[in-house]
């Protein structure tokens, strides 16, 4: 097999998004919210996020996770790649990239029963290629593994973004779910 770098597989994949239609786009954010998030994500509390132009859209997925009487966390970007969080239903504030943010609270994400990460491309082996400025691994690097007790990781891609592996680090989070419009994949 030819090693792909995780710059080249980034560019590619962000390549292939922009070629997308927004109709494509649309039914693809439809289909991941019908999937059954009440067995999914089990607990109070769930972390997501306000998908970008290119991402299958969450808009739907969180409405729907909030009217599984859920709390649903959003991040917020803070100075040196970090993540604050904050909750959603609020009035959300578009952020310098763009991206709509709540106001920040209290929120100790170890404590979600699922921690929702957006992907360019994820690997049925628990790997996961993001835009690369690490946010989610920061995020996580302190929150225990699914299997140890902490939240199951679940990242949201296309169908076609599913690989058995994605070049990654030994300091790149690692993920238990994959959830595409058409499947829920548990890694191996």
């Amino acid at each position: 097999m030819v090693s792909r770098s995780k710059d080249t597989v980034r560019e590619q994949s962000i390549s292939a998004r922009s070629a997308r239609s927004s109709a494509e786009i649309s039914e693809a954010g439809i289909a991941i919210a019908n999937h059954d998030w009440a067995a999914l994500c089990p607990g109070q509390l769930v972390t997501g996020f306000v998908s970008m132009a290119t991402e299958p859209p969450t808009d739907q997925l969180r409405t729907n996770l909030r009217g599984l009487g859920k709390d649903v966390a959003l991040p917020i970007m803070m100075p040196e790649n970090s993540l604050a969080w904050g909750f959603d239903g609020t009035d959300l504030v578009k952020n310098s990239y763009g991206i709509f943010e709540p106001m920040p609270a209290e929120i100790d994400i170890a404590k979600a029963s699922a921690i929702l990460i957006p992907a360019l491309r994820v690997g049925r082996d628990g790997s996961r290629l993001g835009r690369g400025a690490g946010y989610y691994d920061r995020a996580l690097a302190n929150v225990p593994a699914h299997a140890t007790g902490g939240p199951i990781r679940i990242c949201l891609v296309f169908d076609d973004e599913v690989d058995d592996s994605v070049p990654s680090e030994v300091h790149d989070a690692l993920i238990d779910l994959i959830v595409t419009p058409s499947q829920v994949i548990r890694v191996s």
